[in-house]
């Protein structure tokens, strides 16, 4: 969730700063987030006010937690990446376009070798993530940032929580997500997390009748979204107007954000000053197309080439945003079985995926406000 608020509402927060006087404390402050040099990977700057593409990376850090901290539910205390995003961001337009890349992904990974998109982090840097993503999908990378999970509490508390609308009792135990009493429901920090982080979530349609979500990472990667435009809302409705709740959210990014050096404190403060009306809900998000597969006995996700193409080709500034107003992705069903042999040859055993509840439509694990509704 909060790669996109910061990256976006960090340049916000300089911008109203400076407006209401704050300017050298503003600067001060943005001069202070963490920097990393990955300039020989990212791809030639833009001209100013032209569109370019950021990489967000959420780095789901657990190390140096206290082992009762519920950051921990449901995964180790060590270094992840959790969340990979392209973001588009095309001021003259005044439009903004989002893909969330699934950390299964099975791709080529740049140097040599094949695994999974979130290895190639863990394996090389930011610098073999960007030449990945350059290399297999033919997408520019202008910048780089990089959020740590942990700090995740921290920025929903800032906005005072985000609300979400759950049409049923839903829970995750794997992450400790428990939300029982349907409607509107203001998160905190805890539960934001567990929502965000959610893989294994559950509906109840049927008293003492729990269905789980089959789609598992593409369901998480549309529930992300959806929060995002959330947080976004929130984000707007609250900073925008507080200047407190701002430094709150720089604060905050001084100990949790990391830029690459080339992403200057101008560019945030132009990024800030060219959407400071942006509508979070024209946002317009993409899932690729893919299917679940096995390599030998690793789980993974097989990008569907052909059908990708389209949607990439915005991201390649080759074709337009498309109109947020049309449906662009959908949450594809789980193949009912699909093999992949370790290095792409033969054959290995078989396996085969839950298929979808035939009551209960992918789009009901996705919590959201019924059509004419609020939840504020």
């Amino acid at each position: 969730m909060q790669r996109f608020v910061l990256a976006l509402n960090i340049g916000l927060a300089v911008t109203c700063l400076i407006a209401a006087g704050g300017i050298g404390w503003a600067y001060k402050q943005t001069s202070a987030l963490p920097r990393i040099d990955v300039s020989a990977s990212l791809s030639a700057p833009v001209a100013p006010g032209e569109a370019e593409n950021i990489l967000l990376v959420g780095v789901d850090d657990g190390s140096g937690l206290d082992s009762n901290d519920p950051v921990l539910t449901g995964r180790p205390a060590t270094l992840n990446t959790d969340t990979i995003i392209i973001l588009r961001v095309d001021p003259k337009n005044q439009q903004v376009a989002m893909v969330s890349l699934p950390r299964d992904l099975y791709v080529n990974l740049a140097g040599g070798g094949k695994g999974r998109i979130n290895e190639a982090l863990a394996l090389g840097g930011p610098q073999r993530l960007i030449e990945t993503i350059k290399q297999d999908f033919n997408v520019p990378i202008n910048h780089y940032a990089m959020v740590n999970f942990a700090g995740f509490r921290s920025v929903v508390s800032a906005v005072g929580g985000v609300p979400i609308y759950f049409q049923y009792p839903s829970r995750d135990q794997w992450t400790g997500l428990f939300q029982y009493d349907p409607g509107c429901v203001t998160l905190d920090g805890e539960q934001a997390l567990a929502f965000a982080r959610s893989r294994h979530f559950e509906i109840q349609r049927a008293p003492n009748r729990w269905q789980e979500d089959p789609s598992s990472d593409f369901g998480r990667i549309k529930r992300q979204q959806q929060f995002i435009k959330a947080a976004l809302r929130k984000a707007v409705s609250k900073g925008a107007r507080n200047p407190f709740v701002l430094r709150d959210l720089l604060t905050f990014a001084q100990k949790n954000v990391t830029l690459d050096t080339a992403f200057s404190i101008q560019s945030l403060v132009d990024l800030g000053t060219q959407f400071r009306s942006f509508d979070p809900d024209a946002l317009v998000t993409f899932t690729p197309p893919a299917d679940g597969a096995m390599v030998g006995s690793m789980s993974v996700v097989l990008l569907q080439e052909k059908e990708a193409q389209p949607m990439f080709d915005i991201f390649r500034g080759l074709a337009p945003i498309v109109d947020p107003t049309i449906p662009t992705t959908t949450i594809p069903a789980p193949p009912t079985s699909s093999t992949v042999a370790p290095g792409g040859g033969g054959s290995s055993s078989t396996t085969t995926m839950p298929k979808p509840s035939t009551t209960t439509t992918l789009g009901d694990y996705v919590p959201q406000t019924p059509p004419g509704g609020t939840c504020l």
